[in-house]
């Protein structure tokens, strides 16, 4: 009964018209019918499915269904997705920053091929425990790497708190020194925390590109990334969610030689900022 729930929601979104108006009756009706059946015959599970569309078509994920349908479909974050498409290179060394359940990780991953590599930061151990099965059914041990710890402006001896999401996983975030997850509502954990200059001095390659969504503690990641923007400025593709931050970047990376372009949705935040430093060839 639970597959056969999927199938038909496949095949009902398969067969159902789309039209270029979000607003015409057309769509509104398909909308309407796919919430119906997501309610009603698919049953609230964690089956394995393989990502429709996207960076990360055709890699199987686990994932709560309905809840993560968004994932199942590969529209997530499109923006972000057509950004690493059109930037990424093979052999490149990616850092997933915020990783949540993989998704990016593993697209990247296939994108910079055997040549390249991708670590996986993620701090909640239960989304971490997930990207390694992710990594494990995709057979892409050698080239994703999680690390589970919450990035920061300086590696602490002492965990850090931390705020689980609630109704979803990936708006947790380092709840510390003044910086709150914008959404998380969850129970507070400890976790282990690096900063990113601190990781690349321990041996670990530097990377092409920095993707970071921590959901609020951007302005940590990149204060703890000094060295690593200065000497190899990394490509980075990071999103922010409150005006502090956006004042604090705008300010702060252009001194370490960065150009920035910020895509701005109506509502002002979270944007995304894509941020590259001259001297870089991509």
């Amino acid at each position: 009964m639970r597959r056969a729930g999927y199938r038909f929601l496949r095949t009902m979104r398969a067969m159902l018209p789309v039209t270029r108006d979000p607003a015409t009756s057309t769509n509104l009706f398909r909308a309407r019918l796919l919430r119906w059946t997501r309610a009603n015959l698919v049953p609230r599970s964690k089956v394995w499915v393989q990502v429709e569309h996207g960076l990360a078509e055709g890699l199987w994920m686990r994932l709560h269904l309905p809840e993560e349908t968004f994932l199942w479909r590969g529209d997530h974050e499109p923006d972000v997705q057509a950004l690493l498409a059109k930037f990424l290179k093979p052999g490149w060394i990616a850092y997933d920053i915020g990783s949540y359940v993989g998704f990016f990780a593993l697209g990247v991953a296939r994108v910079v091929g055997h040549e390249g590599r991708v670590f996986a930061f993620e701090p909640d151990p239960e989304n971490a425990a997930r990207i390694r099965e992710h990594i494990a059914k995709n057979s892409l041990p050698a080239q994703v790497e999680v690390v589970e710890a919450a990035v920061w402006r300086a590696t602490e001896e002492t965990k850090v708190p931390y705020r689980r999401g609630r109704q979803a996983r990936s708006q947790g975030g380092v709840d510390a020194d003044g910086l709150k997850p914008v959404l998380a509502s969850g129970e507070h954990i400890l976790v282990p925390s690096i900063s990113l200059d601190e990781f690349i001095a321990r041996g670990n390659p530097a990377p092409q590109l920095l993707k970071i969504d921590v959901e609020g503690g951007e302005t940590a990641v990149l204060a703890g990334a000094e060295r690593l923007l200065s000497v190899h400025k990394p490509l980075i593709i990071c999103e922010v969610h409150h005006a502090e931050a956006a004042r604090w970047i705008g300010e702060w990376l252009p001194t370490r030689g960065y150009y920035m372009n910020w895509m701005i949705p109506a509502e002002q935040f979270p944007r995304r900022l894509l941020a590259q430093a001259p001297s870089s060839a991509f």
